[in-house]
């Protein structure tokens, strides 16, 4: 059976500039290879407020001494600077008593889930980690749990963690810090979530004990002592780097995240419904949050996160599939849906065909060709691409399929750069396409319509 007849991605949200969906807002459904339609971004970034961090309030300029209120603001916010750069400290030197001094001695849950995310950061060997103030944040439930002085606030996380981020990544989260005997701590870190984006505070060393296995360029993280998947996981990823180097020309040398735990919920990955059959998600991470610096932030690379369900089942033709994403990740991500998981299926099939031959790649062609293109009235668009009923991914990898036979895949991986960084809407979409190829979407659709595959 292809795989997207199970497809790698397919009900699992849309990220990136491209369909950011991880950091941002909750959107309906979960998509697969890459995630948020590229319509959804912008008005995405608008409906959340940008994550500057409020500057220190100037110096006296006058006589007046400053008023008791401001004066407590400002000690209070250079208390919870202090405790998250010694949180950040405490990482870096491997000093769990630095790291819980700041929690709450009486929340004795709180400080248990402390001690595994402690264990599980200094695990992950972070390049550079780090913590700052976003803006202030209000929840009356949070206030009245914790008392008068609660003060939540939004905290930007960033981190690199070696051999799989480029250049450090940012992540978000919130903390409730409550002030007991004249001294600022931390009472709670999840009283912000529903209100951050829907994969804030799930990132993989957030939901439990985690074990990581690394190989040459790929590390995987599973459930602490689960050491067989994570190594059998590991295997299958080293063969399917080998795919993506083989069958898509651009030369990428980055290394991947692959998550395989038991949560259903990680990063901006959904696979708590019943009849969510995608296996697995890539996920953008940014270098710049989506209305952190600009409207789009800045897409550093992206994260693999597999379903529990098919945790078992993980094999070098699914994982081709989702390292074609992460390879083409940084390139911007404006690129059609349909390009970018027709070529994530063009590689995963040219696997395929590595180990079954010509003829199935021959017979999945034909089925599209007579089952799949009269389902559709034109190319799968962005908006409503991983709600589709039809077989929008056998349709996109065919439309893939039939630009490589035409021009050579060196013009489509080249097309497939040219429209990630400047296919910002349909114009320039038609602009590029025509320029490369001599067709527009709906000219292609037309070609396609036409096609006769040949034997």
């Amino acid at each position: 059976m292809p795989p997207s007849a199970d497809p790698p991605g397919a009900q699992v949200p849309p990220h990136g500039p491209r369909r950011w969906l991880g950091l941002l807002v909750v959107v309906a459904l979960v998509s697969g290879g890459v995630v948020y339609a590229v319509e959804d971004r912008q008005q995405d970034a608008r409906s959340r407020p940008a994550a500057t961090v409020t500057p220190p309030a100037p110096p006296n300029q006058g006589t007046k001494p400053p008023s008791k209120t401001a004066a407590a603001v400002a000690a209070r916010r250079l208390a919870v600077d202090t405790i998250l750069l010694r949180r950040a400290k405490a990482v870096r030197t491997v000093n769990e008593k630095m790291f819980l001094q700041d929690v709450d001695p009486a929340n004795a849950k709180l400080r248990q889930q402390q001690k595994t995310l402690f264990a599980n950061l200094v695990e992950l060997d972070f390049t550079e980690i780090g913590y700052s103030q976003a803006e202030e944040r209000f929840d009356a439930a949070a206030v009245r749990e914790h008392g008068a002085s609660t003060y939540l606030v939004r905290v930007l996380m960033r981190y690199q963690i070696p051999k799989v981020d480029e250049t450090p990544v940012t992540t978000e989260l919130g903390y409730s810090f409550v002030s007991r005997a004249g001294r600022w701590i931390i009472a709670d870190d999840n009283d912000l979530d529903k209100d951050l984006g829907p994969g804030a505070h799930h990132e993989v060393w957030d939901l439990g004990r985690i074990e990581v296995q690394r190989g040459p360029r790929v590390l995987v993280i599973v459930e602490k002592g689960d050491t067989r998947t994570g190594r059998a996981i590991v295997a299958e990823a080293d063969e399917a780097l080998t795919q993506v180097a083989a069958y898509w020309p651009r030369k990428w040398s980055g290394s991947a995240l692959i998550a395989a735990l038991d949560d259903t919920e990680i990063r901006d990955a959904r696979f708590a419904d019943e009849d969510v059959e995608s296996a697995a998600s890539a996920g953008s991470t940014f270098s710049s949050l989506p209305g952190q610096e600009t409207a789009d932030g800045t897409v550093a690379g992206a994260y693999i996160v597999v379903n529990p369900k098919e945790r078992d089942r993980v094999d070098e033709i699914l994982l081709s599939h989702e390292l074609t994403h992460v390879a083409t990740a940084d390139l911007g991500g404006y690129e059609p849906l349909w390009l970018a998981e027709g070529a994530a299926e063009y590689v995963s099939w040219r696997g395929i065909e590595e180990i079954s031959g010509e003829g199935e790649v021959v017979q999945w062609e034909q089925e599209v060709v007579d089952d799949a293109l009269p389902g559709l009235y034109a190319l799968p668009s962005d908006l409503g691409f991983y709600q589709n009923n039809a077989d929008v991914y056998g349709v996109s990898w065919l439309a893939v399929r039939f630009l490589v036979k035409r021009f050579g895949l060196t013009l489509v991986e080249a097309l497939y750069e040219d429209l990630a960084m400047h296919g910002t809407d349909q114009a320039n979409r038609d602009r590029i396409l025509l320029s490369r190829t001599g067709y527009t979407e709906a000219t292609l659709w037309l070609a396609l319509k036409d096609y006769e595959p040949q034997r």
